[in-house]
């Protein structure tokens, strides 16, 4: 097992192989759209990825890592009222009835969110490190609002969730496709006081709440924008 980066290296080649697992995530969904494998494929693709991030967490053993971790979780915890909006109160968004289920989402989501955010977040600490954190911050959005929608295009084909009642490019709503920009563009600025010295464990989990608050409301601008 490799020992840890040093603290005074911020960003190694074996950190960014975190990202792997978001291409596993989509290559998983992939396969599901085009054998139609059913619902039952999303718990499995979760399960996998989530253990996939875990074990990158332990065996980089880096703090900028497990902070991340207990953020993403955090937020993917408070996105449950996100969906709960989506779900029961605009009608646009609807789960494959296949529990259990936390209020209106999947049991899994929480954890699917907690990958993202962990990502996502790690992304915009790395690219703002070397290119500040304007830079960061436009880099986090594009991605997130390339990779998310993409995801999302892809578990629709899958039959995990759909999209109605609402403007779509395709079978992707663009308030997904804008709300999603918006949740990665705010990524650097939270994680920048997660990975500050001092934050600790409540700290990291209250940016997170903050992360999963920002969910819903970047989908409330984005719907009211785009109908």
């Amino acid at each position: 097992m490799p020992s840890p980066a040093p603290s005074s290296d911020p960003i190694t080649k074996d950190d960014w192989l975190l990202f792997v697992v978001n291409a596993v995530g989509l290559a998983w969904a992939a396969v599901d759209a085009a054998l139609d494998l059913g619902p039952w494929s999303a718990w499995a693709c979760v399960v996998l990825t989530s253990a996939l991030y875990l074990a990158h967490v332990r065996w980089r053993g880096r703090d900028v890592l497990k902070s991340l971790l207990v953020f993403g979780i955090a937020g993917g915890l408070a996105e449950l009222a996100a969906d709960w909006w989506l779900v029961s109160k605009t009608h646009t968004l609807h789960y494959a009835p296949w529990g259990p289920f936390l209020v209106d989402s999947p049991a899994y989501m929480p954890l699917s969110w907690a990958g993202m955010l962990l990502s996502m977040g790690f992304l915009g600490f790395a690219v703002s490190q070397k290119r500040g954190l304007l830079v960061g911050t436009l880099v986090a959005a594009v991605v997130s609002g390339i990779y998310i929608p993409v995801f999302e295009a892809l578990a629709h084909g899958a039959g995990w969730w759909r999209y109605d009642n609402c403007n779509r490019l395709g079978v992707v709503p663009w308030y997904i496709i804008v709300g999603e920009t918006l949740v990665g563009a705010l990524m650097p600025l939270l994680v920048s006081g997660v990975v500050a010295k001092g934050s600790g464990v409540v700290g990291w989990a209250l940016r997170g709440v903050v992360a999963g608050l920002w969910i819903w409301a970047a989908y409330f601008i984005a719907l009211s924008i785009t109908g």
